[in-house]
């Protein structure tokens, strides 16, 4: 057991009592270590059954909670799903090999979260490189869209739930404002705030032209998606500097088993 000599102890020369001393601050920085890896992948383990039960939920209940827009709930449960059981293998080995001090499982976890970093920053480049791509691309699906519905004849029921769900969200109305539906005093009932799921696939469904919301919705959603993928880029950078910070902490509490063994 390492103990640290008192500052002035007598029989302790200065130089002695010095390096003492570092070596005792530099145990104490390797237990810490420990404790905050320990913390921070329970922490981890919640997070990922969290998302687990997230998406279970959403599979067995998803559609009587959530508002219809288009998108399928489905897949994005089972993505939340895979997320959480990578997230919960990864954080159980951190935590395990933390409180065991097996090199096993340490060497394990450190494997796993630089796979992660490399998968994160190979994302984050990709990103940066088609961020552009992936804007523009969302701006021609949702011009698509409302065209279609404008001439309802040939649209999807897919293609109402996307319109009817951007208008409800984000309370706009057509590409460039009501006008832009030119349907006479009557606009699809997503422009309006009476507006309910039941009514997403339902073509007859109508509001007045006077109760519509005043914002065009291409402008709206543009923004949006510049700001939904500048915060996950944000977040992914902080997931990388997370992870490494988790490496490093993984490499110290390594460190100290070694030490003690």
């Amino acid at each position: 057991e390492m103990r640290c000599p008192l500052a002035g102890s007598s029989g302790i020369n200065a130089e002695y009592g010095g390096s003492k001393m570092c070596e005792c601050l530099k145990d104490c920085f390797k237990a810490c270590a420990k404790i905050v890896l320990i913390i921070v992948n329970v922490i981890a383990l919640v997070a990922a059954l969290a998302l687990i039960a997230v998406g279970i939920y959403t599979i067995v209940a998803g559609d009587s909670v959530i508002p219809e827009t288009g998108f399928d709930l489905n897949t994005i449960a089972y993505v939340l799903i895979v997320i959480g059981v990578l997230l919960l293998l990864v954080a159980g080995f951190g935590c395990f090999g933390a409180c065991t001090g097996k090199h096993g499982l340490l060497n394990v976890y450190l494997f796993m979260v630089g796979v992660i970093v490399a998968l994160l920053v190979a994302c984050l480049i990709y990103g940066f490189v088609k961020r552009s791509e992936v804007e523009d691309s969302v701006t021609t699906y949702i011009e698509n869209s409302f065209e279609e519905v404008k001439n309802y004849t040939t649209a999807t029921a897919d293609q109402f739930s996307v319109v009817n769900g951007i208008q409800a969200i984000v309370e706009c109305c057509g590409t460039t404002g009501p006008s832009y539906w030119d349907w006479g005093d009557e606009v699809p009932a997503s422009c309006c705030s009476n507006y309910t799921a039941s009514m997403a696939t339902d073509v007859s469904a109508r509001c007045d032209l006077s109760d519509s919301f005043e914002t065009g919705c291409l402008e709206e959603t543009e923004s949006l998606v510049s700001m939904v993928l500048l915060g996950i880029i944000i977040v992914v950078c902080v997931i990388i500097v997370f992870q490494l910070a988790c490496m490093i902490l993984a490499c110290c509490s390594k460190k100290e088993y070694e030490e003690v063994a």
